[in-house]
């Protein structure tokens, strides 16, 4: 060491921590982080049914009309719970949609929704394999 670092040191004090186990720890921690990382990643790729509203639309004062595509494996029957929302964000309206299994990854629905008052929006609560 130089005499300036011992002044420091002489000063502060010599560190916590030595070189080699910070750089040991500094190792265990990313490696701990990589596999948070990839347990989450591996966890939202593995989820079997996947939905997104495409659109929605106003059929009448009691009635709204919602189109949504369903993701899931070739073969899997699915349900959707959906609902339709007024302008406080609560719920108006519920209906349950049975997807029959489909050829396809992925298929677009259609449900209508009556409504105990006027609703301003509509959200897919969630889609689940039965």
């Amino acid at each position: 060491m130089n005499d300036a670092t011992d002044r420091r040191a002489d000063r502060y004090g010599g560190p916590l921590v030595g070189t080699r186990t910070a750089r040991i720890l500094l190792g265990l921690a990313a490696a701990v982080f990589l596999a948070v990382v990839a347990y989450v990643g591996i966890q939202a790729a593995s989820t079997p049914v996947r939905s997104d509203v495409l659109s929605y639309e106003h059929l009448a004062d009691d009635v709204i009309g919602v189109d949504f595509v369903v993701t899931m494996d070739p073969g899997t029957e699915a349900s959707c719970q959906v609902q339709a929302l007024n302008e406080g964000r609560a719920q108006v309206g519920f209906v349950e949609a049975i997807i029959p299994a489909q050829d396809d990854r992925q298929s677009t629905h259609h449900v209508e929704i009556s409504t105990q008052g006027p609703a301003v929006s509509a959200e897919i609560i969630r889609c689940s394999a039965r």
